[in-house]
């Protein structure tokens, strides 16, 4: 498949976005992702709708069968794009995480990004035309109590990116990370995360096609960093100007009334 764009979990949210915006530019889709049923609804919509092809291939990422397999489906795929998006949260404190759930966040959001990034790059450098689009998280920027280890592995995959940026700046290969706030998609509700979703005030929900809109418009300006939104925008600047101390206690308080709000309004809907 020629003038292709290879997506990661495109089964919804975010992936589902990117995939219908590469289509509506024509672009060929290659997407990934473990809910079959989902995916190849999502594929036949986008081909009845954008008239271009998409093949599906169900796989999971956390593993490392899952990437080989990948790899194995791609090799002859002549692929422009790559959106590097799979990835999940996961509840507990760090200390209840099971050694499973440890392996996969970080095979998935570490490894996966690596080895995938570096295969479709060494294909993208002899034809001197290739973009290589990563999802972060404004995580990455401001860890928090029951995050640890998805705002670390987010952190890895912006630093990441800024170094490949900087090692082809001499060719013609284009590289962004995107760092969005809260995405109005069922992540939360993936890692069996109970949360009220608000559509309005700070720290509100995006829809996932807006957020691919702006990133976009950051991806034509040469924006290597793109935070979309301005809630994502105002933690960035908070994590990077604060005393750590000082910034320590907001995030923590914050984290405190927040999970206090979420079970006052959890207990509400149960009764």
């Amino acid at each position: 498949m020629k003038h292709a764009v290879l997506i990661t979990g495109a089964t919804s949210g975010l992936g589902l976005a990117y995939a219908k915006e590469y289509a509506k530019r024509g672009y060929n889709l290659i997407i990934t992702g473990r809910r079959e049923n989902k995916i190849i609804e999502n594929a036949n919509y986008i081909e009845n709708t954008y008239h271009v092809k998409v093949k599906v291939v169900i796989v999971d990422l956390a593993k490392e069968e899952g990437l080989n397999l990948l790899l194995n489906e791609i090799k002859e795929e002549e692929i422009e794009v790559l959106v590097n998006n799979a990835g999940f949260g996961l509840k507990p404190v760090f200390s209840e995480v099971p050694k499973e759930d440890v392996d996969r966040i970080m095979f998935l959001q570490m490894n996966a990004v690596v080895l995938l990034t570096q295969n479709i790059l060494k294909q993208m450098l002899p034809r001197h035309k290739g973009t290589i689009i990563n999802i972060s998280s404004d995580g990455a920027f401001a860890v928090m109590p029951r995050n640890v280890l998805y705002s670390s592995t987010k952190l890895f995959i912006l630093n990441f990116t800024e170094g490949l940026y900087m090692e082809l700046i001499d060719t013609a290969i284009r590289v962004q990370v995107v760092c969005p706030g809260f995405i109005d998609s069922d992540f939360h509700e993936s890692a069996g995360m109970k949360v009220v979703k608000k559509k309005n005030g700070f720290m509100k929900f995006m829809d996932p096609q807006e957020i691919v809109r702006l990133a976009m418009k950051d991806l034509k300006k040469g924006r290597v960093v793109s935070v979309p939104g301005s809630e994502a925008k105002i933690i960035r600047f908070i994590a990077a100007f604060l005393p750590r101390k000082i910034f320590y206690n907001i995030i923590i308080n914050f984290t405190r009334k927040r999970n206090h709000k979420l079970d006052t309004n959890i207990r509400k809907n149960d009764d």
